[in-house]
């Protein structure tokens, strides 16, 4: 019955029938099943980019679908989860965890709520200025982010992210668990292409944490994280 319901659904969607056959056949193909989802035009040797049409993350019926016998060993979603409610989060991070494999990662970057930019702020948050965060439904923390790990069952890895007081931390160590373009070492935009813009950047952070740009040569930054299979 519900592979039928399934079939009935993608007859009316000629763009999901066809993601989701080829999105199968990767996945049957695959050694070590590496999802890149909502991978825009990103392509990663070892990754299967997928997009909402074909898998879509608040669905849990997607990955029962896709991943009754087979296992995924790494997520990646790179300024995605912004894009969904919180409680669609939470149960993506519940729903996911049968198709994981012990110590699978699920790696995550979004806007980091604690940037100690007011101006980087009003661009990304829910409703922001920047082109597509009118769409972003929630502004996470590096607290909020370990809270929901903690609560969900995941050991949380920081790698980048503002504390509470706009103090940068970062430890990048590989990419192994999936390549970030929005951190301080690979960001490349606005702030990196526009010198009134980084002044912007500049002039609407306190006094006292400017100097971690300069000394850092950072600008934007993603708040990034690994979250793991416990």
């Amino acid at each position: 019955m519900f592979h039928k319901v399934i079939s009935m659904r993608l007859f009316r969607n000629p763009l999901s029938i066809f993601g989701r056959r080829r999105l199968a056949d990767k996945i049957l193909r695959a050694d070590c099943v590496r999802l890149n989802i909502g991978a825009g035009r990103t392509r990663y040797k070892g990754w299967i980019s997928v997009e909402k049409y074909a898998l879509d993350i608040t669905r849990p019926e997607d990955f029962s679908y896709f991943f009754g016998h087979k296992k995924i060993s790494k997520i990646l979603l790179e300024h995605v989860v912004e894009h969904i409610q919180q409680e669609d989060f939470l149960e993506f991070l519940t729903h996911v965890k049968i198709n994981l494999v012990p110590g699978a990662t699920i790696r995550i970057a979004v806007p980091d709520a604690y940037h100690p930019s007011e101006y980087v702020r009003e661009l990304t948050k829910p409703g922001g200025l920047e082109p597509g965060a009118d769409d972003h439904k929630v502004f996470y923390s590096i607290d909020l982010m370990t809270d929901i790990a903690s609560k969900h069952g995941y050991t949380i890895k920081p790698i980048e992210f503002f504390d509470s007081k706009g103090f940068f931390h970062t430890d990048i160590d590989s990419w192994n668990n999936g390549y970030i373009s929005r951190c301080s070492t690979n960001y490349e935009g606005r702030f990196t292409s526009n010198k009134d813009e980084f002044a912007k950047l500049i002039e609407t952070t306190p006094a006292d944490l400017r100097h971690q740009f300069i000394d850092n040569s950072i600008s934007y930054t993603s708040l990034f994280v690994d979250f793991i299979k416990e």
